[in-house]
């Protein structure tokens, strides 16, 4: 692929993808071991988005000769979260719907959740919770990303 072609939508779509795969394999260990219950620990997959969102900056970074604009970074950042947290809901409403309508109930029944919330409400909450921290993820990581002389990989 031709630098000139690469932008900084492909490269985060692509990392929001994987982070959303990273969620679903996550949310599925947690219900394989059990812990589906303590809803508390689905945020420790914020994690992943932040591994992801800085692994996307540093390879746009790097694929652009270490330039990377500001405002492509926080967009890098804002569009891994919208992207991962589309897929981890729409996951989410399909397991719910389909497998295990339980779920909502735990989610209910817990502090960080309305007792009234819904499918779809879930749906767009989880957009929020991730399309918001992505952002301010993105904008940290740019604090070092910004400077020409920070990566993470060396130049040879």
């Amino acid at each position: 692929m031709a630098l000139g072609k690469i932008t900084y939508q492909k490269v985060a779509l692509k990392y929001g993808i994987l982070v959303g795969a990273a969620h679903i394999v996550y949310f599925l260990l947690m219900g394989i071991f059990g812990l589906h219950d303590i809803v508390a620990l689905s945020f420790i997959s914020a994690i992943f988005l932040v591994i992801g969102i800085v692994l996307a900056i540093s390879k746009f970074k790097r694929i652009k000769n270490g330039m990377i604009h500001y405002f492509q970074g926080l967009a890098i950042g804002a569009t891994v979260g919208v992207a991962s947290s589309t897929i981890l809901g729409l996951f989410l409403v399909l397991y719910i719907s389909l497998f295990d309508s339980t779920y909502l109930a735990h989610l209910q029944a817990s502090s960080l959740f309305p007792e009234s919330i819904s499918l779809l409400a879930l749906f767009v909450l989880t957009i929020i919770y991730g399309t918001v921290p992505g952002f301010i993820i993105a904008f940290v990581a740019m604090q070092w990303f910004k400077r020409a002389d920070h990566s993470l990989t060396e130049r040879v």
